[in-house]
């Protein structure tokens, strides 16, 4: 596996520095921001790789062996060739992966972590019980993805129980590696009932955002109004149970420590309703919702925003992210992880305007962790 040392990037950012000295600084490790999703099911079981049945071709038998998907991730969050994820040793259309788990189910979702080149994925495949491979899903062409990701596309239903997964990967459309560190199977036990589908409760919930409709409290946030049920806020949030408690009124003007605009205070208000967080958020009002999820006492939305921040982080608006967050000390987390992604996008970051406008103490912490992963992956 070949690893780029000072390269162009490299160069490029020596040159920015004028030799300012570097200072050391340590690698941070992010394993603990990324926790593992919301409870499922009781009768739904989730399970890593236990046995790689059979592979197209691996780089070596060792830290790119297809092995290197047995059990749960070694790489993600972080993108890059890293070592502990499964690289092809052929780069064409027809590379496979084929894996098998100790338990039998009825399969609901696949959750693939891709850590190099994403979206190479074109075919999801389960063996029957006449040992035939059936289509789960499957796309017409590769993708390119320059950032790690956790891909679960909606899979085709099957009426049988299986223990075996077929990936196929397409690397033309990178022209190099599609590295996967790690591939989760829920499904449902054997005999067991399956969980109601909650989509439709999702929309209904979410309708209720809002809606004057049977509301029963008024929230005011910067003098707009906010329509809202009060059994909802109490059992969601401390931080709304004590103040309906303390307030009979069915008026509450919000003073919080975290200034919010109207979009923002939604956004909130649908995470307390629904569980998730509106899809069109942006980085900004993402930032926000870390922020404010101390002030709401909502701990799980903290994760919640954490994660889709790294979904929807890129070279473009990373210096912005990082910016803000270095301003801010409750914003630490999210500082670390701007570092982390810069220093892993290093020859991309060198081609990005704004990656100059930082200062040359910052420059110099992202080159440093640049090599220091370059150094780690070598060894």
């Amino acid at each position: 596996m070949v690893h780029a040392k000072l390269t162009s990037g490299y160069l490029h950012i020596l040159e920015i520095l004028n030799g300012s000295n570097c200072e050391e600084i340590s690698v941070l490790n992010l394993s603990n921001l990324h926790e593992s999703p919301p409870p499922y099911h009781p009768s739904i079981i989730k399970q890593w790789v236990h046995r790689v049945k059979g592979f197209s071709s691996q780089y070596n038998s060792t830290s790119w062996s297809a092995d290197q998907v047995i059990g749960p991730p070694k790489v993600f969050p972080q993108y890059g060739d890293n070592c502990g994820a499964w690289a092809q040793g052929s780069i064409d259309n027809k590379q496979f992966l084929e894996i098998q788990y100790e338990v039998p189910v009825l399969p609901k979702s696949i959750n693939i972590y891709e850590t190099l080149n994403s979206g190479a994925v074109v075919a999801i495949k389960v063996l029957n019980p006449s040992s035939q491979w059936d289509v789960l899903w499957r796309s017409n062409s590769a993708e390119v993805l320059t950032i790690s990701r956790i891909f679960s596309p909606s899979l085709k239903e099957v009426r049988y129980t299986t223990n075996t997964v077929r990936l196929e990967i397409d690397c033309t459309a990178a022209g190099s590696w599609c590295e996967i560190d790690a591939v989760e199977l829920i499904g449902l036990r054997e005999g067991a009932v399956a969980s109601v589908d909650d989509t439709i409760f999702f929309e209904e919930m979410r309708g209720l955002v809002n809606n004057p409709a049977f509301s029963d409290v008024k929230l005011f946030i910067n003098d707009v109004p906010i329509f809202a049920h009060k059994a909802i806020l109490a059992a969601r949030s401390p931080f709304f149970h004590q103040m309906l408690e303390s307030k009979l009124s069915d008026t509450l003007r919000l003073e919080l420590d975290v200034p919010l605009t109207e979009s923002e205070m939604l956004a909130v208000m649908s995470y307390i309703y629904t569980n998730r967080i509106p899809q069109d958020c942006t980085i900004d009002e993402l930032m926000t919702l870390y922020k404010c999820s101390a002030v709401f006492e909502l701990k799980e939305l903290k994760t919640t925003a954490l994660h889709r921040l790294l979904a929807v982080l890129q070279c473009e608006n990373v210096v912005n992210a990082f910016k803000r967050a270095d301003q801010d000390d409750t914003l630490d987390d999210v500082r670390s992880i701007c570092l982390h992604f810069m220093a892993d996008h290093i020859k991309d970051m060198a081609n990005v305007s704004d990656f100059e406008t930082l200062s040359q103490n910052i420059l110099v912490k992202v080159l440093q962790l640049a090599m220091s992963k370059t150094e780690l992956n070598s060894n």
